[in-house]
């Protein structure tokens, strides 16, 4: 239950009176379907390279802008920015200024360097037709630039007439705006020539947007832009805690790490928007890259195991299933690096291997679509893991600059994520539902099966009546045959009644009374209920109460061979009846599988404390030694028990486990009730080899203090 959506009827059996060729012709249409995804997503590689080539031209620079034309609207500066890497991180301004301009790169879209170390210089070439004013701000995005440092000169001035400091590792107390994006008020500017220059440096991706924004425009992006980040944070961060509640509540794994997923999601995209710097407005420098940071690798691993869940890879490759938690962990252990240069490596690494991840992932499904085409649930997968894995593939290629940053490729992930999320949370729903619907079945067929028990216990009540009825009358009768016959023998003057007479008679009542003692213990009422059974004990020497068994557990066919290793003087506190019953259970289930075989019985002591009793059963004489774990754990698997304060394991399962009372094996009710009984008395069974050849069935009871 766990790890499907729904219980899916499997319609693929009406296929089976038609023609076969009915899985062929679904495997091709399959294939056909595949082929026409693959060619879509290619078609859009395709074209976002295409548009890559023209891109970039190499030693030129841009174009200059002239940033008087407009004072109301915004001016992107998309086309006009030329750039230059600067991997030892030394270069002053002065540095970059003297360079030549074959130096520079021109962008002609938005200029992406991917995951690198190296200090990135951009210049912008402005023009100023007539003076302006300073109502307008720049904006340079994304937000997890680190550092960002800003220069306007002019050509003949040697000193910048204009300077700022921006990026996520500015305390707030130090930024020019505290908002959203990285803005600071732009000077004004005198008609001229002038460049402005940019020095970007971070641990993550880089790449650069920059605009110009006018006064009007800066206030609708701050009151629309923050309110919407705000709510769509909001709303993401309560589902993922609605998710991880009810899927803890429930046991479903798969739910609580899509919970994981869209927390980890929300927490990514409060820094990636912004929202982060601008309502905690945090002092540590480094609070934006941890939340960065950290929701990526959480919402990586988290994603990974939720599908291995979802998919149960485990049932068909657990290898596959341990190396893919084991990414996981990696992946979580790799996030102490967000706040280090080292994040730089580990997001580059992390980014391909989790588009490698998730296209074994498609392999599986894939795979499973071909066996069975006609089960929905692998189709709804499919797709649902396809859009997102091709579109982050797109958008990793595009970051790592081999597929230019243009409207698709910043678009198709954007896209694909949401689509996702959406999706996903239909999966979770049609989940949460199907689980709910298995509540309402298993709560049914436990009121059914409860109602059912109570008929059995009146029934077992009502013969445990009628039994005593009988036993009791055949004790009043021998005791009655015993006084008749002492008083013909007393009449006929022989001193005694015939030895062999009285020892049957005695044998009689005996029986009968162990026979009503097993009626009380196992068809009364109260020990229906009871976990444990209600025991007679009283203190038994232990190998006269063995010895006597053997004699009495001989048969004509099937002998019994007993040694008694110890101290004759040894006790048992135990039931007599009972465990006879229970060593009985064992011998008759070793002659059960080997008739006529002679049966061993060793007993012996351990340091006066315990004894041992090993009864050979010749089917384990045969079984591999390999296999012998499988052994025990079919014949005695261990009782478990429920501690009163702990809760169920699913929030419609019953407290009383009826399989923790009732055999779950083939071997019979017998060995079943031997381990109950055995357990009652404080000892335990199990299965050993002996020294030479072969195994035994080990019965280990406590002794008492000797007599």
């Amino acid at each position: 239950m766990t790890d499907r959506i729904a219980p899916v009827r499997n319609i693929s059996a009406p296929c089976a009176h038609r023609s076969p060729l009915c899985a062929g012709k679904n495997i091709s249409r399959t294939g056909k379907i595949l082929a026409r995804a693959a060619l879509f997503w290619l078609c859009l590689i395709v074209l976002a390279m295409f548009d890559g080539f023209t891109g970039r031209a190499l030693a030129e620079l841009a174009p200059p802008v002239d940033i008087s034309v407009s004072m109301t609207r915004d001016i992107l500066f998309k086309g006009h920015i030329a750039s230059f890497q600067d991997p030892e991180q030394t270069k002053t301004l002065s540095d970059i200024r003297a360079l030549p301009e074959e130096a520079f790169t021109r962008e002609k879209g938005i200029p992406a360097f991917g995951y690198t170390n190296n200090a990135i210089w951009y210049r912008i070439d402005l023009v100023v037709g007539h003076a302006t004013d300073d109502t307008r701000h720049i904006d340079i995005g994304p937000i997890y630039l680190n550092v960002i440092n800003l220069y306007v000169v002019q050509k003949d001035n040697p000193h910048p007439i204009w300077t700022t400091l921006m990026g996520d590792h500015v305390p707030s107390s130090q930024r020019p705006v505290i908002a959203p994006e990285h803005l600071a008020p732009f000077p004004a500017l005198e008609p001229g020539h002038y460049s402005l220059y940019i020095r970007t440096q971070s641990n993550s991706t880089q790449f650069i947007e920059v605009s110009l924004l006018s006064n009007d425009a800066q206030i609708s992006r701050w009151s629309l832009g923050l309110a919407g980040k705000g709510l769509f944070v909001g709303i993401v961060l309560s589902m993922a805690l609605m998710y991880m509640i009810v899927g803890l509540f429930i046991r479903d794994y798969a739910v609580a790490l899509y919970g994981c997923c869209l927390a980890a999601f929300g927490t990514l995209s409060s820094a990636l928007g912004g929202l982060f710097l601008t309502v905690f407005a945090p002092e540590w420098p480094y609070a934006n890259d941890l939340l960065v940071g950290m929701g990526t690798a959480v919402n990586i691993a988290a994603a990974s195991l939720l599908w291995v869940n979802i998919l149960n890879i485990g049932a068909e490759c657990r290898l596959c299933k341990k190396i893919f938690c084991t990414y996981s962990g990696v992946v979580l252990l790799g996030s102490v690096t967000a706040t280090t240069p080292l994040y730089t490596t580990f997001a580059s690494y992390c980014q391909f291997s989790h588009s490698a991840v998730m296209t074994i992932y498609i392999c599986f499904l894939v795979r499973r679509i071909i066996r069975n085409p006609r089960f929905i649930t692998h189709w709804i997968y499919f797709i649902v893991m396809l859009v997102p894995t091709v579109s982050l593939i797109i958008f990793y290629l595009a970051l790592n600059h081999y597929l230019p940053v243009n409207a698709i490729t910043a678009a198709a992930y954007p896209f694909a994520l949401a689509s996702h999320l959406v999706l996903m949370s239909v999966l979770m729903a049609m989940r949460i539902s199907g689980i709910d619907r298995d509540r309402i079945k298993a709560a049914s067929m436990a009121e059914s099966t409860e109602k059912i028990v109570q008929e059995q216990r009146k029934l077992v009540s009502m013969l445990s009546h009628e039994f005593r009825t009988p036993l009791a009358v055949i004790q009043r009768a021998a005791e009655m045959v015993t006084l008749r016959l002492q008083k013909e023998a007393a009449t006929a003057g022989n001193a005694d009644v015939p030895r062999a007479v009285t020892e049957r008679l005695k044998r009689i009542q005996d029986q009968s009374g162990k026979l009503a003692r097993l009626v009380d213990v196992f068809l009364g009422k109260d020990n229906l209920n009871a976990p444990q059974f209600a025991l007679a004990r009283k203190l038994v020497p232990a190998k006269n109460f063995l010895q006597e068994f053997a004699t009495l557990a001989r048969r004509d066919n099937a002998h019994i061979n007993f040694s008694y290793l110890g101290d004759a003087n040894a006790v048992l506190y135990a039931d007599e009846t009972l465990l006879g019953l229970a060593m009985t259970n064992v011998i008759e289930n070793a002659r059960r599988h080997q008739p006529g075989e002679t049966i061993s019985l060793t007993a012996r002591e351990e340091n006066g404390m315990i004894l041992k009793i090993d009864i050979s059963h010749p089917q384990l004489d045969q079984a591999d030694p390999a296999d012998i774990d499988k052994v025990r754990e079919r014949l005695f698997r261990p009782l478990h028990t429920v501690p009163p304060e702990t809760g169920p394991n699913r929030f419609y399962a019953k407290k009383t486990n009826a399989e923790d009372f009732t055999p779950r094996n083939n071997d019979g009710l017998g060995l079943h009730i031997t381990q109950r009984i055995i357990t009652a008395h404080g000892g335990k069974t199990d299965i050993v080899s002996r020294q030479e050849t072969g195994m035994d069935i080990r019965i280990t009871l406590p002794l008492e203090p000797k007599l």
